[in-house]
């Protein structure tokens, strides 16, 4: 990143000087007319010097700024609601396991302990094998011949 600031940097910098080398290099009286002539100059000085022009951001008044401002609180409401359902879910997946756990301790001294022990084995879901878009470890057959039909 840093680079690259500094490539913009140096950029920016003989642009400048070649402009200046560029405006500066006639003299005398006709240099104004030959400047006003060519617009080059202007549009490189524009385009490299001024900051871009941003659209405004069109402001809203009366009904439109009343809808938006209720479209803005329904779906704040929205997530509101959907993140306490989530949490929810959560709590009550969490109460289950710790009842499970305690009536498991209560059952079998011996399975509460194995349950509570962390397996240095892989479980499932991290040892499946996800389908991927990589190629094949064979390869390309190169003395593969399609069919002939007849």
């Amino acid at each position: 990143m840093l680079s690259l600031l500094r490539q913009k940097a140096t950029r920016l910098f003989y642009t400048r000087q070649s402009i200046r080398l560029v405006s500066t290099q006639s003299s005398g009286p006709s240099s104004s007319s030959q400047n006003n002539g060519d617009t080059r100059i202007e549009t490189i000085r524009r385009v490299l010097f001024e900051s871009p022009q941003r659209p405004t951001i069109a402001l809203m008044e009366g009904e439109a700024l009343e809808q938006h401002d209720t479209i803005t609180r329904a779906w704040k409401l929205h997530t509101m609601r959907e993140r306490e359902r989530k949490q929810r879910t959560l709590e009550k997946q969490f109460q289950s396991m710790h009842q499970a756990m305690n009536e498991l301790e209560k059952t079998s001294d011996r399975l509460f302990k194995g349950a509570m022990v962390k397996s240095r084995h892989i479980t499932y879901p991290i040892q499946a094998k996800l389908p991927t878009e990589t190629p094949s470890a064979q390869g390309w057959d190169y003395a593969y011949k399609a069919p002939t039909t007849n």
